[in-house]
């Protein structure tokens, strides 16, 4: 077995997986596709799957004494972990909910429109600061910066609220809703911004049959996918002629759909290497933040106007410029930290937990798992918000890491948890009193149908 080379064999099985949980869920089961797992096998297929092949074809010199063996092998093993928790997290029963918690729709849906003009707010404030060069987030709290977030969560309760919703006055929402969903999204799409434009994605594909209790349609939801995921990869290009004082015009003249197929071919453009070089190179030194960065995360939300030395997102233990020094020492190069390259999901959890990473994939996915059991089980419309939004925060758990991705998921989380509880309490507050020994009505409640499983 001298030369043989144990990388392939990883590869073909994870891509292997991946392939079967794709075809599974559209060919035969097609709610399947609303679930994390699908989501997350896609996203596996062009990291570990796509990517390393172009790496291993075209970047061999940059993966050298076995890294790319571990790198894929660690990958398959936390994509096996993170389909084992969702199986075990979703078969979790929660008792069904006979009624629905009542929640005033025209308020909802006027809290979710004010949340999305915040957004906007906030999009042009990066946009104007990157046109500006004063986009520092390292000099400042930057929390007007990250004000953004809150748009997307603002997408998902409007579209909710229009959803649900039988008044007449909801067609004419529906244009206003939709012109602020396009206000918001414009300063990304000009700035050819991928990460803004994911989550607003997911929100317009999933909400809709979660709230209505439907499998996706087939054309829409992996034509959707598709569409937003050739879209990101053309935004590169287009970023290459605008960041460098080009124009849109100039920018579309120029795209090329053969160089957004050939992306991976280039050491500083494959995030693929990224991954096995952290993996080897911490394999081998044995320098492990043992959780440490993201504890980290639990202290990160304290402004850096009163902690002006707050250790950078996700740091741990060690600094990673040390990383760094120690990848460049064992490759020869410097790829990582340079033109904002990420170290990938997988090696951000290999930094924290070793090889009991796909363990820590395990228990994220079923938590995950848990909250769409419970979002299909009940009608509190939180759970479904919560699962949306970590599906919204799952790219830069993927591509970069969970530190990345902890910011804006907590956005999407908490948001819309505060809007439902203060329009609980608000119904509750202005109800009218009921009278000594007035018993209310006993209502018919429709059951709605369970997505299949």
């Amino acid at each position: 077995m001298s030369g043989f080379d144990w990388m392939w064999v990883w590869w073909v099985l994870t891509v292997a997986i991946c392939a079967y949980k794709l075809i599974e869920a559209v060919v035969f089961r097609p709610a399947k596709m609303l679930e994390w797992p699908f989501l997350a096998c896609a996203m596996w297929s062009y990291f570990y799957g796509y990517m390393g092949y172009q790496a291993k074809l075209n970047l061999s010199a940059y993966l050298g004494n076995g890294m790319a063996d571990i790198g894929q092998l660690m990958a398959l093993l936390c994509l096996i972990g993170l389909l084992a928790g969702w199986s075990a997290g979703k078969r979790f029963r929660f008792k069904p909910s006979t009624s629905e918690p009542s929640y005033p729709l025209g308020y909802c849906w006027f809290a979710g429109f004010a949340l999305v003009l915040i957004g906007a707010a906030g999009a042009y404030s990066v946009a104007h600061a990157q046109g500006e060069g004063t986009l520092n987030y390292k000099a400042s709290s930057a929390y007007w910066y990250l004000l953004f977030y809150v748009g997307y969560p603002g997408m998902a309760i409007s579209l909710w609220s229009l959803l649900k919703m039988k008044s007449q006055a909801r067609f004419i929402l529906w244009g206003i809703t939709v012109v602020s969903i396009i206000l918001f999204m414009a300063p990304h799409v000009i700035n050819a911004r991928r990460g803004p434009l994911f989550p607003a994605i997911i929100v317009l594909l999933l909400v809709p049959p979660i709230t209505l209790r439907r499998p996706p349609s087939r054309i829409i939801y992996c034509g959707g996918l598709a569409l937003a995921a050739l879209v990101m990869l053309l935004f590169l290009q287009v970023r290459a002629v605008t960041y460098n004082g080009g124009t849109w015009g100039q920018a579309m003249e120029s795209l090329n759909l053969d160089s957004a197929a050939e992306r991976g071919q280039d050491a500083d453009d494959n995030e693929y290497v990224n991954n096995c070089q952290v993996i080897g190179v911490v394999y081998q030194n044995g320098k492990y933040d043992y959780g440490t960065g993201h504890l980290e995360l639990l202290l990160h939300w304290v402004p850096r106007y009163f902690w002006p030395y707050k250790p950078g997102l996700g740091q741990g233990i060690y600094d990673p410029g040390a990383l760094f020094d120690d990848m460049e020492r064992a490759t020869g190069v410097r790829l990582l930290g340079n033109s904002g390259a990420a170290d990938g999901g997988v090696a951000d959890s290999f930094i924290e937990y070793g090889i009991f990473s796909p363990f820590y994939w395990f228990v994220l996915s079923g938590l995950v798992g848990m909250v769409y059991a419970k979002a299909l089980s009940t009608k509190r419309p939180w759970w479904m918000f919560s699962y949306v939004g970590f599906l919204c925060a799952s790219h830069w758990l993927v591509s970069q890491s969970f530190p990345a991705a902890f910011v804006p998921g907590m956005y999407f989380q908490l948001v819309p948890l505060a809007v439902l509880v203060s329009l609980w309490f608000y119904r509750r507050w202005t109800a009218p009193p009921r009278r000594v020994g007035q018993r209310r009505p006993a209502a018919i409640q429709p059951q709605a149908r369970a997505l299949p499983s």
